[in-house]
């Protein structure tokens, strides 16, 4: 139990560090202060610590908790966005085939359309159905 307490002691000390709090529950537990006459009463001042101590442990849970929540909700964050990209990529691909797709009834129908002109042109230069341009005076 020692030995996790000392680690759960230092991963406080890292994460307050990081978050710019001078001190720690040990510190101030560990915190001596001199007597003096007509000072505070050791016990009181004793008690007065232990109280800080015990919140700053559940402020150092509450900010660890908050932290992994965080994380989780960066990682599902980015597992989204790769969705979301993946989502995106299939959808451009689809939107391609559609635009050839398009693209290739267009060009088509222009090709039956030459070919119904050219057709239509082949029935005018015939002999007998007047002259090359379907002029008959």
């Amino acid at each position: 139990m020692e030995e996790q307490y000392r680690r759960q002691l230092e991963e406080q000390k890292r994460l307050f560090k990081q978050l710019g709090i001078k001190l720690d529950a040990l510190q101030i537990h560990e915190k001596d202060f001199p007597v003096k006459m007509r000072g505070y009463t050791k016990e009181d001042v004793d008690a007065f610590l232990d109280d800080i101590i015990l919140d700053y442990e559940r402020f150092y849970q509450v900010i660890s908790d908050l932290l992994d929540k965080y994380n989780a909700l960066q990682r599902r964050h980015g597992y989204d966005l790769e969705k979301k990209d993946a989502e995106i990529a299939r959808l451009a691909e689809k939107a391609k085939v559609q635009d050839y797709l398009v693209d290739r009834r267009i060009a088509e129908e222009a090709i039956q359309d030459m070919e119904r002109t050219l057709q239509a042109a082949k029935r005018r230069m015939r002999p007998g159905s007047g002259d090359a341009y379907g002029d008959s005076y």
